[in-house]
């Protein structure tokens, strides 16, 4: 099954590569069948739709939900922006 939802923080400030989060409140988006196939991780970068306009915020959590069952309706991701690096695995001799 494909993961449909994802739990994010927004990111109040980006200086020369350092996050500031507003950690107050996490909330969640639906993810368009679209980018589904796209595989969003915690640590990625996404651009979503708020009540506000467009912003971007640090995915934490992705998972599935059933709309049916939760009756939650959820703005959406609009895109990627940036993926979380890749874990470099280290061989120990």
């Amino acid at each position: 099954m494909d993961n449909n939802t994802i739990s994010a923080f927004h990111i109040s400030s980006n200086k020369d590569g350092v996050l500031k989060l507003s950690t107050n409140r996490l909330y969640n988006w639906h993810i368009p069948k679209r980018l589904r196939s796209k595989h969003i991780q915690p640590g990625d970068i996404v651009l979503v739709h708020t009540k506000k306009g467009k912003a971007h915020v640090l995915v934490m959590n992705v998972f599935r939900e059933e709309l049916e069952e939760t009756n939650r309706r959820y703005d959406y991701v609009y895109k990627i922006i940036e993926r979380a690096p890749k874990k470099v695995e280290l061989n120990s001799f």
